[in-house]
C-alpha cells in the first residue's frame, strides 16, 4: 500500500452529487459522495495515488456546474498520509450491525456479538467501511437474503472489498470481485485475506464487466454498490451474466434514482423483489425469473 494519496473534495448542493461524482470519476482512481440528512450540502470525494490534473479537473466540474444552471462549487485538493486518515476513519467509524453482520476494524477487541459474523475492514483509501447508507442497505439485503441456495457470485465495484468478503463468509463460495480501481481491488484481496477468505475471494481490474474472467461465467447472485449512472449503462451485462433464478442487489443510490435503476433492469428482464431503505438511500433486490 502507498504511504499517501491525493484527495479533490467537492462541496456540492446534495441533489447534484450523482451529477458531479460522475464528472469527477475519469480524472481520479476512486470517487464517492456523502451527504448529512440535516443538511442540503453533500461531499464529493476523488481519491487516487497519483497528484490529479486540477486544472482539468477545475474546467470539468465548472462545466457541469454551468450545465445545471449551479455557481462553480468550492474544490479542495489534498495530498495526505494514509495513516492520518485511517486513524481519523477509526474515530468516527465504531463497529457497525447490519443484521447478522457486524462490521469492525481488525484493531477491535472486544468479543464479537452472538450469532453475528465478523467482517474486519481497515478504514483505508477504497470504499466500503459498512457505515454508508448504500453499503449497510448491501448488507441488511444479503443477511435477509441467507435462505438461499447461492452458488456463485460476483460483486461489481467492489471497494473495500466489504460485500464480497460478506458473501464469501455467508456462503463459503467462489466469488469473483471486480472494480476498475487498482486500489480497490489490490486492497479487496488484502482485505479478504485479513477475514481468512482470500480462497474463496478473486479480485479483478476491470471496467465494468470488460474482463475475460467475469464473462465466462453466470452468477447466482450480483451485487453492485456504485453509482446511478453506470448501473443504468451496465443493466444489460448483468442481466447477460445473471442465471435464470438468479438475484441482484444494487446500491449506491438515493432514493430518486429507484425508478430508472428498476425500469433499466425490468427492461432485461428482471424483477423488483425487495427495497431496503436508510434514510435517503435505497438498495433494490431484483430477480431474474425461471
Amino acid at each position: 500500500m502507498v504511504d499517501t494519496f491525493h484527495r479533490v473534495t467537492i462541496e456540492i448542493p446534495r441533489e447534484a452529487g450523482d451529477a458531479f461524482a460522475e464528472a469527477l470519476e475519469p480524472h481520479v482512481a476512486s470517487v464517492s459522495w456523502t451527504a448529512v440528512e440535516e443538511l442540503v450540502t453533500a461531499q464529493v470525494l476523488g481519491f487516487c495515488e497519483t497528484p490529479p490534473n486540477e486544472e482539468a479537473i477545475l474546467l470539468t466540474i465548472r462545466t457541469t456546474a454551468e450545465a445545471l444552471k449551479l455557481p462553480a462549487p468550492d474544490i479542495k485538493f489534498e495530498q495526505m498520509p494514509v495513516r492520518d486518515w485511517i486513524m481519523d476513519n477509526l474515530k468516527q467509524f465504531p463497529p457497525i450491525s447490519a443484521g447478522r453482520f457486524f462490521v469492525h476494524d481488525p484493531e477491535y477487541r472486544d468479543p464479537i456479538p452472538n450469532g453475528h459474523i465478523g467482517l474486519k475492514v481497515p478504514a483505508g483509501a477504497a470504499f466500503g467501511s459498512g457505515d454508508h447508507g448504500s453499503t449497510k442497505g448491501c448488507l441488511l439485503a444479503l443477511n435477509q437474503m441467507g435462505h438461499l441456495k447461492i452458488r456463485s457470485a460476483l460483486d461489481m465495484g467492489c471497494g473495500s472489498g466489504i460485500l464480497a468478503i460478506a458473501l464469501a463468509k455467508r456462503w463459503r463460495i467462489p466469488i469473483v470481485a471486480t472494480d476498475i480501481d487498482p486500489i480497490s481491488t489490490e486492497v479487496t484481496h488484502e482485505n479478504a485475506e485479513i477475514n481468512q477468505v482470500s480462497r474463496y475471494v478473486r479480485s479483478l481490474c476491470a471496467p465494468g464487466y470488460d474482463h475475460p474472467e467475469v464473462r465466462k461465467q453466470r452468477y447466482d447472485l450480483i451485487v453492485s454498490n456504485i453509482l446511478a449512472r453506470p448501473l443504468v449503462r451496465m443493466a444489460k451485462d448483468l442481466g447477460r451474466q445473471l442465471k435464470p433464478g438468479g438475484w441482484a442487489v444494487l446500491s449506491g443510490l438515493l432514493l430518486s434514482d429507484a425508478n430508472r435503476i428498476i425500469s433499466a433492469h425490468h427492461q432485461q428482464g428482471l424483477r423488483l423483489y425487495r427495497r431496503v431503505e436508510l434514510g435517503e438511500w435505497i438498495t433494490l433486490v431484483m430477480k431474474k425469473p425461471i
